[in-house]
């Protein structure tokens, strides 16, 4: 069984909660919407050198929660939908009005050019409703997917074995080099869709490269030139 190690620490003012378990590198991340610190690191890596990887990383912390502060403060985070009338949701970075439809001959969703529209057999409940969206999320982005594989994989000269799609909690997706296969996150349906090639790119350029290294980023670089501005616009929309 493997051996995980967890507290909080504090380095220069800032709470930090550490996970030291079987890995190789240090990794850290500001989550939302709590712009909580999180660090996993090697089990054994001492705190002085987990500390020092930190105060390394300040000024980028630093950012990452002032960014999430104005998020919060512009009302622009995502809070856990309901599935009910009057909400905001997202379908490929679009912005659409979403509208609950009960008493219906069959259930679905449809998008209208400002509306999702969720028609529901009978009264239900959230976890049917979110369901249903989840559902058609998946069977849409399942359509878009396989053509832009197909476009890196002539690029790279490279195939992958298949990919799927599932929710991940800290991730946007993951490439098993061995298998050469990717998972890609299902939150990706509500992202634009230069943001979920983004990802694809991503997960491919790890057949060639495994860890995020400077040879990492200039495959990343050489495939998908405008990149890292796709990324800095719709990361946490």
């Amino acid at each position: 069984m493997s051996k995980i190690v967890k507290r909080e620490i504090v380095v220069s003012g800032i709470t930090i909660q550490l996970t030291q378990k079987r890995i190789r590198n240090i990794t850290i991340r500001v989550t939302m919407p709590d712009s909580q610190v999180k660090v996993s690191a090697p089990l054994y890596c001492n705190l002085a050198v987990i500390n020092q990887f930190i105060l390394q990383k300040l000024e980028w912390i630093k950012k990452n929660q002032n960014h999430i502060q104005s998020l919060r403060e512009q009302g622009k985070l995502l809070i856990a939908p309901k599935f009910i009338s009057g909400e905001e949701h997202y379908f490929f970075g679009q912005k659409l009005l979403f509208e609950l439809i009960p008493n219906s001959a069959k259930n679905r969703v449809e998008i209208t050019s400002n509306m999702m529209q969720l028609y529901v057999k009978n009264i239900s409940n959230l976890k049917q409703r979110q369901k249903l969206v989840d559902d058609f999320y998946r069977r849409e982005i399942k359509k878009i997917i396989p053509q832009l594989i197909a476009k890196y994989e002539e690029k790279m000269a490279i195939k992958l074995s298949d990919f799927g799609v599932k929710k991940m909690k800290t991730r946007w997706g993951t490439c098993n080099i061995k298998s050469r296969f990717i998972w890609l996150n299902l939150e990706l349906a509500k992202r634009p869709q230069q943001f979920l090639e983004s990802v694809i790119v991503h997960e491919m350029v790890h057949l060639f490269e495994r860890k995020h290294n400077k040879n990492f980023y200039n495959l990343m670089d050489k495939f998908m030139p405008d990149w890292r501005e796709i990324d800095r616009q719709f990361r946490n929309l």
